[in-house]
């Protein structure tokens, strides 16, 4: 007779298994795995090895023990390897490695934002869709809406400007504060503008204009 761990424990199995149920929790305890966790891992490599333990005598040799302890041992081992085969889910707040600070929300761009998956709302399948082209590794990325407006701010004359991300766009501006920070970054530009968050309002403003305003200010001459 084949064992497996769908073949239905008989009375007297049944009344076994129930009275070495202990050592399931005893085997997670000692690993240190969550009860609520794990039980549907290994309780059927346990009832497995009760099939055994009846079906073939020469397994007496050893405490049952011994045996639903390595069976449980083996399903543990086989799920962590299922589990390292499965994808990571990926945060979009990860700093990318090797590009100071950029995450992967920035290589984002604002007409693809519909595409990302929160886990609030269900999945949207759509057909005949227009394919975008794929992209190839070391190619220019679409500049964001606020780099361009940043570009045309320093050909203008403007003192400052300021990007309003309404009361529920938080994340948002952070993401933003921390791409227009690395263009700055990248294009040398640390001594000309500033970039900084405030709630959901990111500013630019040139250093230039700051360093005037204080210039121009009076010099209070000091009592004697």
């Amino acid at each position: 007779m084949h064992v497996t761990q769908y073949t239905p424990l008989s009375p007297e199995e049944q009344a076994f298994a129930e009275k070495h149920h202990y050592l399931i929790e005893g085997f997670l305890k000692s690993r240190k795995l969550p009860l609520d966790d794990w039980y549907d891992v290994v309780v059927f490599r346990y009832l497995l090895s009760v099939k055994k333990w009846f079906q073939q005598p020469e397994l007496h040799c050893y405490k049952f023990s011994t045996i639903a302890w390595n069976a449980m041992g083996s399903a543990v081992h086989n799920e962590r390897k299922k589990q390292e085969r499965r994808i990571q889910p990926v945060s979009l707040d990860s700093p990318i490695p090797g590009t100071e600070d950029m995450t992967l929300m920035d290589t984002i761009t604002y007409e693809n934002l519909q595409y990302l998956y929160t886990g609030e709302k269900d999945m949207n399948i759509s057909y005949n869709v227009k394919i975008p082209e794929k992209v190839r590794l070391g190619a220019p990325r679409k500049k964001s809406d606020e780099v361009i407006a940043v570009e045309s701010f320093l050909e203008s004359k403007m003192k400052n400007m300021c990007f309003d991300y309404e009361e529920e766009g938080i994340n948002i501006a952070k993401s933003r504060t921390k791409t227009l920070q690395y263009y700055r970054r990248k294009h040398e530009l640390q001594e000309k503008i500033d970039v900084f968050r405030i709630d959901n309002k990111v500013y630019v403003t040139r250093k230039e204009q700051e360093k005037n305003e204080h210039k121009n200010q009076p010099v209070r001459s000091r009592k004697r």
